[in-house]
């Protein structure tokens, strides 16, 4: 009689990809149409973060692209699927035989999140967030020895998060008629781990015309997902040369911020003659450093009056001011967009009319990414 012959296969490598950055961005508003909406900013920042048990991977809202904000992806991490073949053996009479069932663990595809840069007045710097991310659990299932009792029971590895962290937005506050530099700090998000785990084999003896044979170990290794960090970013202060504008640097930005009561008349939307001076200062020092730049003009009001009629004034000033830089210093149109904030985003508190004369202000900000 031919003796029963025994095939044991072996589980496939697991192979663990690293991660990348891809950005991406929301599209800009033309000059046209400028939107009306208020800047987003995300929660508390959180503490310094510390792997926790995960079951569901979460999507975070604020990785979708919107409005107010600008999302950066992170590439997920790619965990092929694992196939742990049969079994089988050839009985006396010939046949093949099934004696432990395959299996395969399926692929992950492991969101690895985003960071989220705010969007911010001129003279602030942004928000930033990393959003949250999750590696799922994973479970190498039991296996049972075809006819008999034995089995090698399953083993699951629980996930692990890292929790979103953020930074929030800062402004500069003038202080006894000194703005002085502000540093929004950075962020990082620790790296957690998946750890890596096996379920063990075993020789199984033999059973009528079942030969012994050996279930090998399944093993799976640890997942990692990375640090992600943000460095911190500083905001400096000056003031352009002859000129009642400030100037502030930081963040890959160049702001100029002009005083609305030296543009506009009260409750007014039409540049006056005597502001041309300032305004061609502006253009100039933008046309030297920054020729190509894409530049948004921003409207600000105080918090007198209706809110709905301090936005809309709002937007029909930085209408004003981007219409005089295209018409006048012949920018671009398509490299100017225009928001309008109303009284959502002041310079310094409303406290006293002083502050709300800072408040009137225009501001047009150039990107020098």
């Amino acid at each position: 009689m031919k003796a029963p012959s025994l095939f044991v296969h072996r589980a496939l490598p697991v192979i663990v990809f690293a991660v990348i950055l891809t950005g991406c961005s929301d599209p800009e508003k033309p000059a046209t149409a400028p939107p009306a909406t208020t800047p987003t900013q995300p929660s508390t920042p959180s503490p310094t973060p510390s792997p926790t048990p995960s079951a569901t991977p979460a999507v975070d809202p604020d990785c979708v692209a919107g409005p107010g904000r600008t999302v950066q992806k992170l590439a997920a991490i790619q965990v092929p699927a694992v196939a742990v073949p049969p079994v089988t053996y050839t009985d006396k009479s010939g046949q093949q035989q099934t004696a432990v069932e395959g299996f395969t663990i399926p692929a992950q595809s492991i969101d690895a999140g985003c960071v989220v840069r705010y969007d911010a007045p001129g003279g602030c710097l942004g928000a930033i967030k990393i959003s949250a991310a999750v590696v799922p659990p994973v479970t190498i299932p039991e296996s049972t020895v075809a006819g008999s009792g034995k089995s090698f029971a399953a083993v699951t590895v629980p996930g692990v998060t890292a929790p979103a962290v953020s930074s929030p937005l800062v402004c500069q506050v003038e202080n006894a008629g000194v703005l002085p530099t502000v540093t929004r700090k950075g962020v990082v998000r620790r790296g957690v781990a998946r750890n890596g785990t096996a379920r063990p084999g075993g020789r199984v003896k033999a059973d009528g015309d079942r030969p012994e044979f050996r279930v090998e170990s399944v093993k799976l290794p640890a997942v990692r997902l990375p640090d992600v960090d943000v460095d911190p970013v500083r905001l400096e202060s000056r003031k352009l040369p002859g000129e009642n504008v400030d100037v502030f640097t930081g963040d890959d930005k160049v702001s100029y911020v002009a005083p609305g009561d030296v543009l506009f008349d009260t409750d007014q939307a039409t540049i006056r003659p005597d502001a041309a001076k300032a305004l061609h200062a502006i253009a100039a020092k933008i046309k030297a450093a920054h020729p190509n730049a894409r530049l948004r003009v921003e409207g600000h009001t105080d918090d007198r009056g209706d809110a709905a009629y301090g936005m809309r004034l709002s937007e029909r000033r930085a209408a004003a001011v981007a219409a005089w830089l295209i018409r006048t210093e012949h920018f671009s149109k398509a490299l100017i967009t225009t928001k309008g904030f109303g009284e959502t985003a002041p310079a310094v508190p409303n406290t006293s009319d002083a502050n709300r004369q800072k408040n009137r202000r225009v501001v047009i900000t150039v990107s020098t990414r």
